[in-house]
């Protein structure tokens, strides 16, 4: 064998090898789908069969009830504020889960008073495990008709300039705003109940606000009444055509980036015409092989 096919060969096999590496290599990056660890929500995407989209230049084009999920941790283009605009107006549900991101960017974009107060709440009576784990058990009428009565959140924050007929539910009396992040309430800190989740509308769609993006993630979905909350806002205008997890504005490792060109290029070739052109090519290229070698 010519040392330039046996070179050939063994660059074939690294790359299939660094290919299936990635693919099957789990993510550890938080809110993640294929993140099967305590910080991913590959559970919730299952259930709830949740589309990751990587684009919103189409968002403001879907047609029937759709239901846009958004953990904004990056922020948003003029571009991305407009088409979630469109699609919200169109009468669309957006289902803005927020701590310290960028959500208020957005609230500001679609003229919303409420704002996510990005100051982390603390509950030493209520929680779950700890003040950093707060428990929360008030609901509007409408949540409690649900049979909701308990969520758990992790490290969230609590939402500002909500009226009394925007909330869904509120922290306890116990909780408070721990603005100099030492764990323990001093005198200028306030004090509950806060709002947690709010809706209001905007155009002919609604807004469904959530300060703590950590009540899908794997290790809390099932806490309390999690899932059934979110449930709740997912199908609260009735059963949606799409769910879609706005991956864009997430933070995102080396690894996450290269496993989501794979999968639009797995999406991509999968294409009818690009795979007859692929087979073409594979073809010609075999038979110039052979013709060389019969030549030889």
């Amino acid at each position: 064998m010519k040392t330039s096919s046996l070179i050939m060969i063994v660059i074939a096999i690294v790359i299939a090898v660094s290919l299936a590496a990635v693919w099957f290599y789990p993510s550890f990056t938080g809110y993640m789908t294929n993140n099967a660890m305590w910080n991913g929500i590959k559970a919730f995407a299952k259930e709830f069969k949740a589309e990751d989209v990587d684009s919103l230049d189409n968002l403001g084009d879907k047609t029937g009830y759709n239901v846009l999920i958004s953990i904004p941790y990056l922020p948003f283009s003029e571009s991305d504020l407009s088409n979630i605009r469109q699609f919200v107006n169109n009468g669309n549900t957006l289902i803005l889960m927020d701590d310290f991101g960028y959500g208020n960017s957005i609230l500001e974009h679609l003229d919303t008073q409420i704002r996510f107060d990005q100051n982390i709440v603390l509950d030493p009576l209520f929680c779950y495990k700890n003040a950093y784990f707060p428990r929360i058990i008030d609901f509007s009428a409408e949540i409690k008709g649900q049979g909701i009565t308990a969520i758990g959140f992790n490290h969230a924050t609590v939402l500002n300039q909500a009226n009394e007929y925007q909330i869904l539910a509120w922290s306890s009396n116990s909780s408070f705003l721990d603005l100099n992040n030492n764990g323990v309430k001093d005198k200028n800190e306030s004090a509950g109940p806060f709002a947690v989740a709010a809706v209001c509308k905007s155009g002919k769609g609604t807004v469904e606000l959530v300060s703590d993006p950590s009540l899908i993630i794997n290790t809390m979905v099932e806490k309390n009444d999690n899932n059934q909350f979110t449930r709740y806002l997912i199908n609260s205008k009735g059963n949606p055509d799409s769910i879609m997890l706005d991956r864009c504005h997430l933070n995102k490792s080396r690894l996450d980036i290269y496993k989501i060109n794979m999968m639009q290029l797995r999406t991509y070739i999968s294409n009818i015409y690009v795979m007859i052109g692929l087979i073409a090519i594979v073809l010609i290229l075999i038979t110039v092989f052979v013709s060389k070698k019969g030549e030889n």
